[in-house]
């Protein structure tokens, strides 16, 4: 077995690490542990906040005399008790809910697994994008304009989401979506099987009962933490930031630090020209505890400007790495067992390049699902997924990786990470590290642009016009 394996059969035994639980705590400490062990001073930065947990079953649904199978709770939306809540059902429909019509009573929405052409997410160094659609549960629960605070204060007394093109194995433990703060009504996910039952009794205004019984721990907390390798050469006042986060529901989200603490023991016992700061940031599945804009990094660089900001006393960041989501194997239906598996592929990697000077160092030096160079992406206008945003919103260049499986956000077990690919993605961010923080000028890495407005307003239309078209 690997050492590697060995990690990955580690992460898997810990189980889901939701923000501020007792496993994601143990994985922070074993970070922490292993970059004390390098000889690293381990920095902490601790976010206190409220946590949100439903026990394991916590969560159903019954309606009329039938109890109906629940995928998996609404994450931070709200609590019941173990009675629940008994109502009628009514479905509410569109991008903008008419949730008044449902004060009193349980809503039923329709919640799509899109389809989304990649172009509307993605931008391209090339001349097309290496693969024409994402289909990813993320993106459906978030595009599904559901905004459950709304339904709270119309009255609504609970929300039943229902999938609809996901299959049922597939839909079963999804943590979404994760980006929201507290909502404080009750909502859980049920299966497509399950769809045709719930919509026919919403029509008829069939009465249910929903149980969601979570409990609020107002003194959680989390660690992020940082470590600096200090660099030997003429530019050790420039930075490269390596950066991934700590929670996730399985083994491939999140396992960025075994790349991290790759790169952490290359730079432990090598010179390096730059400064090195690895990032092991808390908080990315509870963003609205550390912060209001941004994903979870936008906390530690909010914080901490002396380590990254040209406009501080100290470091400035040339460049940055973010690691996420390694050796993702892909799943589907077998039509032989009927389960949701492997199936023998490795999933589509979404890797960013923030400029064309990147893209061109990482078609270089790149070795990931394939032995082949991979195709680095340009942000959208409207969103750069995972942690590498932050770096890119303050115009850091960049590569991040963040292959984005159907079951990023579940809570699933089994073999899901493909050492040799994980480990030829590790090996490919080695050497972008050793380019990076080495002689290269910085000039080279190529000049962050942001997209302007009225980029940013016409890919704002292009994505209402594809959501409104599913309604």
């Amino acid at each position: 077995m690997t050492d590697y394996a060995h990690r990955i059969r580690r992460l898997s035994g810990l189980g889901p690490r939701y923000s501020g639980n007792d496993a994601h705590r143990t994985l922070i400490e074993d970070v922490a542990s292993e970059l004390s062990a390098l000889g690293y001073t381990v920095e902490r930065d601790t976010h206190s906040f409220e946590r949100w947990d439903v026990a394991d079953g916590g969560s159903a649904l019954r309606i009329g005399q039938k109890n109906i199978t629940v995928s998996s709770a609404w994450p931070y939306s709200g609590e019941t008790g173990p009675r629940g809540v008994t109502a009628p059902l009514t479905l509410v429909t569109g991008l903008q809910k008419n949730w008044d019509a449902a004060a009193g009573k349980i809503a039923v929405i329709d919640v799509h697994n899109l389809d989304v052409p990649s172009e509307l997410l993605f931008d391209t160094w090339s001349d097309e994008l290496p693969f024409e659609t994402v289909a990813n549960p993320v993106v459906g629960s978030e595009f599904a304009g559901t905004d459950l605070t709304k339904a709270r204060e119309a009255g609504v007394v609970g929300v039943i989401a229902v999938w609809n093109g996901l299959a049922d194995e597939a839909a079963r433990g999804q943590y979404l979506p994760f980006t929201h703060d507290y909502q404080g009504i009750p909502a859980v996910w049920i299966p497509e099987s399950e769809r045709d039952i719930a919509l026919t009794a919403a029509k008829h205004g069939d009465l249910a009962t929903l149980t969601l019984d979570a409990a609020k721990t107002p003194d959680a907390s989390m660690d992020t933490l940082w470590a600096v390798s200090a660099g030997s050469g003429p530019d050790a006042d420039e930075a490269v930031l390596v950066v991934t986060h700590s929670d996730g529901g399985n083994a491939v989200e999140e396992n960025g630090h075994l790349g991290l603490l790759a790169l952490a023991r290359d730079a432990a016992t090598t010179d390096h020209n730059r400064t090195i700061v690895f990032v092991y940031t808390a908080g990315h599945l509870r963003i609205p505890a550390v912060t209001e804009h941004g994903q979870a990094t936008t906390a530690w660089l909010n914080a901490h400007p002396g380590l990254w900001s040209p406009d501080a006393d100290g470091l400035t960041a040339v460049a940055g790495l973010a690691i996420e989501h390694l050796g993702a194997k892909h799943f589907g239906i077998s039509p032989v067992s009927g389960r949701y598996e492997p199936d023998g592929t490795l999933e589509p990697e979404i890797l960013y390049a923030t400029t064309g000077e990147l893209a061109e160092l990482t078609r270089a030096t790149w070795s990931g699902v394939s032995i082949d160079s991979s195709t680095p992406l340009k942000p959208g206008a409207l969103v750069h997924l995972g942690e590498g945003e932050p770096l890119h919103d303050q115009r850091i260049p960049a590569v991040a990786l963040v292959t984005g499986p159907l079951y990023l956000l579940a809570e699933l077990e089994g073999d899901l990470v493909d050492i040799d690919a994980l480990t030829r993605q590790i090996d490919s961010f080695r050497r972008l590290l050793t380019h990076l923080a080495g002689p290269a000028e910085s000039s080279s890495f190529g000049t962050v642009k942001l997209p302007t407005k009225e980029e940013k307003a016409l890919a704002g239309e292009r994505v209402l016009r594809f959501v409104e078209s599913l309604h």
